[in-house]
């Protein structure tokens, strides 16, 4: 019988050892901005009078739609790069990398998202190219969205448009698959993977243009959530003529402050976000609904990013364990005898 060699079972521990590292410093990092969030709603909660928490259960639900074409959009793209991953399999990757992001940096983002999707038919630094692609795609649709709302709306805003503008042009160039490509071979990556700038060509206008389509829904529900987490508060919608009206102010708001934040690379855009949001909405619904509100949203995405993470983390084990009990079950019952 043969027995593992020293070298394989330090590679395993190092391995186990580093699974540890990353899981504590995303706790962390998660841990902080929950600390962080309820602070504020402690601070600001009694301004606005009692919360209606079914809305707000319903803008976490809204958010998790508004991220399923996010993570269809990332497994088109690995498709595209020659990765054949279970859809069941990138989508698990997306959602828990999402909480990579109260990470600072923003770097776990990538390291859980390969390593949670990265296999047999999915090759390390290909993943991580595609979470390039799919993140500056989400830069570049959420400002060219945001600035052409805020353009045609709220024209005073004339220095969130200029941000909007540059964010927007600043994703959008390196998102076009030729100049990708070369910007993937000047900086040497395919040093990494000598096969790479292969897989590169997949990318083309038609994944680019479904990237946008899944992007321009994805934005529209996050800014839909916003509008739930409104509902919320009493009072907060009473002087429109329809919550609708809102909406559009809403879904730039969004746009524009988690790019803001994501660009920062503070842990979750912690304050950058909340100051943009507050920004674009106090002038409609006051000052302390615009800080409740920016609050709760944060708070309810954390909680709906949580619950859905620990959800996807726990499934494939509960699965596997299944399974296992149901081959057992089989293979106690004994086969009938063959009648002659």
């Amino acid at each position: 019988m043969s027995e593992s060699s020293p070298k394989g079972s330090w590679k395993s521990w190092l391995k186990l050892a580093a699974k540890i590292v990353i899981f504590l410093v995303v706790v962390a990092g998660v841990w902080y901005n929950v600390d962080r969030a309820v602070q504020d709603m402690r601070t600001h909660g009694d301004s606005v009078g009692p919360i209606q928490w079914g809305w707000l259960v319903a803008a976490g639900v809204i958010y998790a739609l508004a991220s399923l074409p996010m993570a269809t959009y990332w497994y088109c793209v690995l498709l595209a790069l020659g990765q054949r991953p279970t859809f069941g399999r990138a989508v698990r990757a997306f959602f828990i990398g999402h909480l990579g992001k109260y990470v600072p940096g923003k770097a776990m983002v990538v390291v859980l998202r390969t390593s949670l999707v990265q296999g047999e038919h999915v090759e390390k630094t290909v993943a991580a190219v595609a979470v390039f692609i799919e993140t500056l795609t989400m830069v570049a649709v959420g400002a060219a969205y945001s600035g052409a709302i805020l353009a045609i709306l709220f024209r005073e805003q004339a220095i969130l448009i200029t941000v909007a503008v540059v964010l927007g042009l600043c994703a959008f160039v390196p998102t076009l698959p030729p100049i990708f490509r070369k910007v993937v071979i000047f900086l040497r990556v395919t040093r990494l993977n000598p096969r790479l700038e292969e897989h590169l060509e997949g990318l083309n206008y038609r994944l680019m243009l479904i990237g946008w389509g899944a992007y321009f829904v994805a934005w529209s529900l996050m800014g839909l959530s916003y509008l739930a987490v409104m509902q919320a508060i009493p009072g907060a919608v009473a002087t429109l003529a329809t919550p609708w009206e809102a909406l559009p102010l809403l879904i730039a708001a969004v746009g524009l402050a988690m790019i803001a934040g994501f660009v920062s690379l503070l842990p979750g855009g912690f304050g950058i976000r909340e100051l943009i949001l507050m920004q674009l909405t106090a002038p409609v619904f006051g000052r302390p609904i615009a800080v409740v509100a920016a609050v709760m949203l944060r708070v309810c995405w954390m909680v709906a990013e949580i619950v859905i993470s620990i959800i996807l983390y726990i499934l494939p084990f509960a699965v596997s364990r299944r399974k296992a009990a149901d081959a057992a079950v089989d293979d106690s019952v004994p086969t009938p005898p063959i009648a002659r």
